[in-house]
């Protein structure tokens, strides 16, 4: 017997097999967020940050440890919250909404001598399993999208948050080809998050008059 081909999931529907996420057709940013689903882990997430930050800030391997051990938390709280539990892309995921997340705190100084996370740390930087290695144009897109909400929000204008929209879905898309262990719904509300945390980075720089150095 031939097997029937895989369908894309209607609106309504799972978006995949055991997945908690439910498929939506409606405009990107005006479909439940990543945090509706697992809003703990969204918490985890900003623990993360702020024990990395402290990290930078000299506070010593003990605030790294405590960095993996809440972007650990938040790997599982997803896992278990959408239902979609591919471990590898999580932490691709979580480590780079964690380092978004990050960038806010040190939006008022160069972070360029901070201390590295030395190897295998979930943040060193020579990491391969980093999503701007996996997919660069994907990595991007997101940034593209971060800059269309930042200016959306400024301007008004209903051609950019077209823009920004159509930057998600591509940057999901281009994670999902490399990643497609989590759903492509998954990767929009991913990509939607960190696109968000993004763009407001660069509101709180251009507060603090730096909007142009990221």
């Amino acid at each position: 017997m031939t097997p029937r081909p895989h369908l894309p999931a209607e609106p309504g529907e799972p978006a995949a097999p055991g997945s908690l996420i439910v498929v939506e057709d409606d405009d990107i940013l005006m479909r439940r967020g990543i945090d509706h689903y697992a809003p703990s882990a969204q918490g985890h997430v900003m623990e993360a940050a702020k024990a990395l930050e402290d990290f930078r800030l000299g506070h010593g391997p003990g605030a790294l440890e405590s960095a993996e051990a809440s972007a650990d938390r938040a790997i599982t709280t997803f896992q278990v919250r959408t239902g979609e539990r591919d471990v590898a892309a999580w932490q691709i995921a979580v480590t780079f909404m964690v380092e978004l997340r990050a960038a806010r705190y040190s939006a008022d100084r160069m972070p360029v001598f901070d201390p590295a996370p030395p190897v295998p740390s979930l943040f060193t930087s020579v990491s391969p399993m980093r999503l701007e290695r996996i997919s660069h144009e994907g990595y991007t897109r997101i940034l593209d999208a971060g800059r269309g909400l930042d200016r959306a929000r400024r301007s008004g204008k209903e051609l950019d948050i077209v823009r920004t929209q159509h930057a998600i879905g591509e940057a999901a898309r281009l994670l999902h080809d490399e990643l497609d262990g989590l759903s492509l719904p998954l990767w929009v509300l991913i990509c939607r998050f960190c696109a968000e945390t993004y763009g407001e980075n660069l509101r709180l720089r251009r507060s603090l008059g730096r909007a142009g150095t990221g």
